[in-house]
């Protein structure tokens, strides 16, 4: 298999740009509604075992989740303060994970968020954390 991306999906868009340590976490797609995420292992992905890096898959888990919170939040900003993430099951090369997010609450200055990432219907982590509001974007 090689390490090109498959081309995103109909009406899905690419959360971030290929810059930095973004390229080598991407592609990450979100659905049009904002409640899917996509993303495709690769094998700049996977670990001395040939399956997804557990590094990988927690920083998967933090974009879907902290995507989810910017899009909440109506122009104010957010960073991730705390992130626990459970590895419940593999991805293999090739596969593509599903990623979904639900807020479970939010005052002021905090936003508690879950997160659970899965290949084919099945869960391979789930997540919680906490991001802090910030200010507002430039």
């Amino acid at each position: 298999m090689t390490t090109t991306p498959k081309p995103a999906p109909a009406g899905y868009t690419a959360v971030f740009g290929d810059t930095g340590f973004n390229k080598y976490v991407g592609p990450v797609w979100q659905s049009p509604d904002g409640k899917e995420f996509l993303f495709d292992v690769r094998d700049i992905h996977l670990n001395g075992g040939h399956t997804l890096h557990g590094g990988m898959a927690m920083a998967l888990a933090d974009i879907v989740m902290g995507r989810s919170v910017r899009d909440a939040l109506d122009g104010q900003t957010a960073m991730t303060i705390s992130l626990n993430c459970d590895l419940i099951g593999p991805a293999r090369l090739g596969d593509r994970i599903r990623g979904s997010a639900t807020i479970t609450r939010k005052t002021r200055s905090i936003v508690f968020i879950s997160s659970e990432l899965t290949v084919d219907g099945k869960p391979i982590l789930t997540a919680t954390g906490l991001w802090k509001i910030v200010g507002t974007q430039a």
